[in-house]
């Protein structure tokens, strides 16, 4: 295994990125907001060391995971895999728009009080992306209620971060099945260019 093939940047990363860096994401913000007076921003340096160390170690974790599966062959094999480690530049391009946007809202809620008629604008759309958390999250609290009783903390938080992980994947697929309505609505000439 050649370690500077192995950690090279390259497509079949975004997948496992993703799933990786939502929910590392999501504990740093949640950590910054505790307690964080509405209409301030309470993010601090070690909120951005800790996601710039956490993205470091997910792109490690992830590039050597991918070596150890052989992604590529992987993907030669299965178009399902195909998709998932081959993304192609419009699915990379409209994952980035939804990323942007993502992350526009976020850093905006974080930094100021949106207005209440954006944020019930943007309620549907949320729903939309944030699906498998809210699925994991409803799920969670349903199991709970029949057992009688209330899952602990460490449990809670593996579901948040499973349900985050699986948003992520989310993410990729809603990228995709777009970047593929885009694609069939676009000219054939445009389209194999």
């Amino acid at each position: 295994m050649n370690p500077r093939a192995v950690f090279k940047p390259r497509r079949s990363l975004v997948l496992p990125l993703l799933v990786l860096a939502v929910p590392t994401l999501y504990f740093v913000y949640r950590d910054a907001a505790i307690g964080c007076p509405p209409g301030r921003t309470c993010l601090e340096l070690a909120h951005l060391g800790a996601v710039a160390g956490g993205l470091a170690v997910e792109y490690l974790v992830a590039s050597v995971a991918l070596a150890i599966v052989d992604a590529d062959a992987l993907a030669d094999r299965s178009a399902l895999a195909r998709v998932a480690f081959r993304p192609t530049d419009r699915t990379l391009a409209v994952l980035a728009l939804l990323v942007a946007a993502v992350v526009a809202y976020v850093v905006g809620s974080a930094a100021t009080t949106l207005p209440g008629w954006l944020d019930a604008a943007l309620a549907p759309v949320g729903l939309v992306v944030g699906l498998p958390f809210a699925v994991a999250a409803v799920g969670t609290t349903l199991v709970g209620s029949a057992l009688g009783y209330e899952p602990s903390l460490a449990v809670q938080s593996a579901v948040v971060a499973v349900g985050l992980g699986a948003t992520g994947a989310w993410l990729f697929l809603l990228a995709t099945g777009t970047a593929g309505l885009v694609g069939s609505w676009l000219p054939a000439k445009i389209r194999s260019q």
